[in-house]
């Protein structure tokens, strides 16, 4: 039990702003307990908004949604995103590629990925009902994480980007493997049918995974961070569909 609070600790300290234990690169274990950290920050992104909503608009309930998210987690995972979207669709070698996903300077591509997801994620964000944000916005943040926590099982690490050492050993394959069985059981709390967005998020994440693989040799932070934001922007999308068409 120690072992598991220490990870959750660590991954909390490390993927979050939350002011708890020391702020050092994640181990095996910690990594392993991200979904749960993204599940705690989720809860949190939706409990705000869903305050907001007594006292402001839907606008203002999206717009705080939406903010909490990005400070909660420190930016971390946007931050991978923008340097994964800076080197990936460079035109240029994997080894160059590496070498802009460590350059701290974001360019177009990172500015153009960001702009895309932001308006995808903010109309998907639209669609809930505030009662609605805690529990979606947990599952999906837990889900996400869940999915990329799964590319550390199959594919190999990469220099370059942040945490990239703490990714060589892999994570627990019981505690990820738990960690699917109560997504599971929380996606069947929506409904029977949103159980199928569990092995979709596997699927999907991995295909990406192996995709950034193709194009680095392995993956780092930075990588795993465009895996979780590309990947919860998309189950915030297909959440908001299943919930607003009844299923």
């Amino acid at each position: 039990m120690k072992r598991v609070l220490d990870a959750f600790v660590s991954a909390l300290a490390y993927f979050t702003i939350l002011p708890v234990g020391n702020r050092k690169a994640p181990g095996p274990d910690a990594l392993a307990a991200l979904p749960y950290a993204g599940a705690l920050v989720g809860a949190l992104t939706g409990a705000a908004a869903w305050a907001v909503s007594f006292v402001g608009s839907q606008a203002l309930v999206v717009a705080a949604a939406f903010g909490a998210a990005i400070v909660l987690t420190g930016a971390i995972h946007v931050d991978g995103f923008l340097d994964t979207c800076d080197a990936l669709f460079a035109s240029v070698t994997p080894q160059r590629r590496l070498e802009i996903l460590k350059d701290p300077r974001h360019g177009t591509f990172a500015i153009a990925g960001f702009a895309v997801v932001v308006v995808v994620w903010l109309a998907a964000l639209r669609g809930f009902t505030p009662a609605q944000l805690p529990a979606s916005l947990a599952f999906a943040a837990a889900l996400a994480r869940w999915g990329a926590v799964l590319n550390a099982l199959v594919y190999p690490s990469a220099p370059g980007g942040s945490s990239s050492s703490a990714l060589a050993a892999k994570p627990p394959i019981f505690i990820v493997g738990i960690t699917g069985v109560l997504l599971g059981a929380a996606a069947w709390c929506f409904g029977s049918l949103f159980i199928v967005l569990v092995p979709t998020a596997a699927a999907l994440a991995l295909l990406v995974g192996r995709g950034l693989r193709a194009s680095f040799g392995g993956l780092s932070g930075d990588l795993y961070g465009f895996v979780i934001v590309v990947l919860e922007t998309g189950l915030l999308v297909a959440l908001e569909a299943m919930l607003a068409a009844g299923v």
